[in-house]
């Protein structure tokens, strides 16, 4: 019984931090939805969304190594942070030196430097809270994701309502969140003692990106998924479509918080466990137990949506709750047993066929969203988002079923 109580331990720890700052930001909508108008809450996003393609490639998805290789690495975890910040630092010389090759896409080019300093702040963070996983620091990993999001909602209200200043205001208000709670990481951590006394390592740095370096492709293969639909709203319909598109894709964020949450647990304890007993049992158990949760959010949010996006969102912004509905069951409900079994992937060092069967996906979501959104606009991108997540879901329980035998009752 032991790991199943660390597992919901370790969740309850996690939600505590995942489940309050999630929560702040979706509560965050409404200020962005009557602030911002349609066009610029789209433009802003769509920063940030180029944020999240380049964060692997900067970095070389290191940030995933460093959970793998700290916690089975227990006598010198430090060694992986040490290597780590090494890619981090020159992943951001790369992309400084990278930023003329970035503003050839004109939407992007007044905001180029919004952008290197969210891609480099994120980076750090997300090295940071991982290492506070790695020395099993998980209540300090909530806190830090609190305060991240405490000080984000505290610098929208001051940028966007006090001083008015639009989009900078909250690409900024992202950049100095993200810079402020890696610094409270690495003070809470004891992180800058642990710099100190690592050592380089090269055959660890070898091992890492042999590891990592798959994962830049599942990496840019997931933003494929969650967000490429959003680069051609942009181009085929406009930027006031994708910022009804972007608020659309905010309500399947509760049900992300139970994945989320859930997720930060079940990865640690799904490696200890494949390096323990491997006990298909506990994997079953756990899955079946996850999906009736997430399922049943699923119809509990679709059942309300409609009169709730009355009083969620600005008047301009109501006409989203038509995309919901959909986005729940591919974003939310599909999603969250592909990321299941995602996490099975990393357990078994197997990060090809996670990187496979997320490219898999991927294409399936270019060609759906090409063909779709041209001939029905916004609601396209949503049924290439759902037909993808299905199929990256039947991809991944297939192949994972190879080599760990999960039971499905399909009867609940």
């Amino acid at each position: 019984m032991s790991k199943y109580k660390k597992l919901i331990k370790d969740t309850f720890i996690f939600a505590l931090g995942s489940i309050g700052s999630k929560a702040i930001v979706f509560f965050l909508v409404p200020l962005y939805t009557n602030v911002l108008t349609s066009e610029q809450y789209g433009t802003a996003d769509l920063v940030l969304t180029f944020s999240q393609l380049l964060m692997p490639l900067v970095c070389l998805a290191v940030y995933n190594a460093i959970i793998r290789f700290g916690l089975a690495n227990k006598d010198n975890p430090e060694n992986t942070l040490l290597v780590g910040l090494i890619i981090w630092l020159s992943g951001c010389l790369v992309l400084f030196l990278c930023l003329p090759v970035v503003s050839l896409y004109k939407p992007i080019a007044p905001w180029k430097w919004y952008l290197y300093l969210h891609v480099s702040s994120s980076i750090l963070f997300v090295i940071a809270q991982n290492y506070l996983k790695v020395k099993n620091q998980n209540l300090k990993y909530s806190i830090v994701s609190i305060l991240q999001i405490v000080m984000l909602a505290g610098l929208n209200i001051l940028l966007l309502v006090v001083y008015k200043v639009g989009i900078k205001g909250y690409l900024l208000s992202n950049v100095f969140a993200s810079f402020g709670a890696a610094i409270i990481a690495v003070l809470i951590g004891g992180i800058i003692s642990d710099v100190r006394k690592a050592r380089f390592d090269k055959g660890l740095l070898i091992q890492m990106i042999k590891y990592s370096s798959p994962l830049i492709l599942n990496n840019i293969a997931w933003w494929v998924i969650q967000s490429s639909d959003k680069i051609m709203i942009e181009a085929y319909v406009g930027t006031t479509a994708l910022g009804l598109y972007t608020v659309a894709t905010r309500i399947p964020s509760l049900i992300n918080v139970i994945i989320s949450v859930f997720q930060e647990a079940w990865n640690i304890s799904s490696i200890v466990e494949m390096d323990s007993s491997n006990d298909s049992d506990f994997y079953s158990n756990v899955f079946q137990l996850y999906t009736v949760v997430v399922f049943f959010a699923c119809i509990g949010i679709n059942a309300i949506v409609k009169p709730f996006m009355k009083i969620y969102v600005g008047e301009d912004f109501y006409e989203a709750w038509k995309f919901v509905p959909l986005l729940v069951v591919s974003a939310a409900a599909f999603s969250a047993v592909a990321a299941f079994y995602g996490s099975m992937y990393g357990a078994l060092k197997k990060s090809l066929s996670n990187m496979f069967s997320t490219l898999i996906a991927a294409l399936v979501n270019i060609v759906m969203n090409y063909f779709l959104i041209h001939y029905i606009g916004v609601l396209g991108a949503v049924l290439g988002t759902l037909i993808s997540y299905l199929v990256l879901e039947i991809v991944r329980m297939i192949d994972v079923g190879q080599y760990v035998k999960i039971r499905i009752d399909y009867k609940i």
